[in-house]
């Protein structure tokens, strides 16, 4: 995109109108959030009251397992939807109290704990998108949309899934490149976290949603072939898959295509699911667009920097869950031991938690690193490296 581009999206002072394109997850939790800013200027917040449309096609349909989100993901649906909570669940979701790594590093189980007053939760993307549509929350509209200039608002934010123009997508570094779904019609009701397994291949997400669980058996298929991916996931897990997968790692060179259009959602990025830092990336993009493009508190160039900042620092946290192996002494994991994290502030905040007077205080839970405060950190070098 050209300077000039930069500048006119700069000169908006005050967006009055805001179209979401696609009804994913991300378009969903986008147009959440654009009407919980609705909600605040109806409330005499001194920022620009706003329309908010979300545009789908119905014929697509949202992913087709279970997602996990993070506790903020949790806190901006209450805020916008603040008649639903769990005893109603509309969405059948479970709550998500963590994360159990099983046989990563040298450890059979390591847990890590979201805190008892900070919770994250489960869904299925087709029930958290039929609830969301359903809110009258913002205005949905059925289109298949074919060209922006049929849309007339001041700042467009195009969520319609993975994107078919590579050469304007940057890799971004991670040992995973395929994925196979699986679904068991059942559920643990004692399970209240996400399982991350590790498996000689790779590793598998275990997933409560509903009355089922789902599974996704996440490989290499440079390192691993798809036939003996199949024969594992269905001898460690007793499923047989439903779907495969390949995927790239990837985000936008420039998420704003002109003046009034932003990428959010996987057309603007995408990095496998450890950590399940997806929707919480997507959520913070559209406070950067809000303050931005609405708001004017920052130029688009910021935004842009403080995004690939953001997504860098993602990208990293989760290869430092690859460096410690596994259990298993395989191809796939002594490739993904050597993946390098080239950041001197990643290694800054190790030698801090390496210190013996080191201590767990009321700020490590504030956001230091992409979207991780130094709890996070403390927990996988204590139970994992240091294990």
């Amino acid at each position: 995109m050209l300077p000039q581009e930069h500048s006119k999206i700069n000169k908006i002072k005050q967006a009055r109108k805001i179209t979401v394109l696609g009804a994913g997850s991300s378009g969903c939790i986008a147009a959440l959030h654009f009407a919980l800013a609705r909600k605040y200027s109806s409330l005499g917040w001194k920022i620009p009251r706003v329309e908010v449309e979300l545009i789908h096609d119905p014929e697509i349909s949202p992913e087709p397992v279970g997602l996990g989100t993070l506790p903020k993901v949790s806190t901006a649906i209450w805020s916008a939807l603040n008649q639903t909570d769990w005893h109603t669940n509309p969405m059948d979701a479970v709550p998500k109290l963590g994360v159990l790594y099983e046989g990563w590093g040298n450890t059979e189980e390591a847990f890590a704990p979201l805190a008892y007053d900070y919770v994250a939760m489960h869904f299925k993307p087709s029930k958290f998108q039929e609830y969301i549509l359903n809110s009258k929350q913002f205005d949905v509209i059925e289109a298949n949309v074919k060209d922006y200039e049929s849309i007339d608002s001041d700042l467009i934010v195009d969520c319609r899934g993975t994107p078919t123009d590579w050469d304007n997508y940057d890799e971004l570094l991670n040992p995973l490149n395929t994925v196979l779904l699986g679904e068991l019609d059942e559920q643990d009701p004692k399970q209240l976290w996400t399982r991350a397994v590790a498996t000689p291949n790779g590793w598998t997400f275990v997933i409560p949603v509903g009355n089922s669980t789902s599974y996704g058996y996440l490989y290499n298929n440079k390192l691993t072939s798809d036939v003996d991916a199949i024969s594992n996931f269905e001898e460690m897990f007793g499923i047989k898959e439903t779907k495969k997968l390949s995927f790239k790692n990837y985000i936008a060179k420039n998420p704003f295509v002109n003046n009034r259009i932003a990428l959010n959602g996987n057309r603007l990025f995408f990095i496998e699911p450890l950590e399940a830092t997806s929707l919480m990336t997507h959520l913070d993009w559209c406070r950067m667009l809000w303050r931005s493009v609405i708001m004017n508190k920052m130029t688009t160039d910021n935004a842009t920097n403080q995004l690939k900042k953001y997504v860098n620092e993602v990208k990293n946290f989760i290869l430092w869950h690859y460096q410690v192996g596994s259990k298993y002494d395989t191809p796939f994991w002594n490739y993904a031991k050597t993946l390098q994290i080239d950041d001197p502030s990643f290694y800054n905040i190790i030698k801090g938690i390496e210190s013996p007077n080191y201590g767990f205080y009321e700020k490590d839970s504030q956001a230091v690193y992409g979207q991780w405060g130094l709890h996070p950190f403390k927990m996988w070098y204590d139970r994992v490296i240091s294990a």
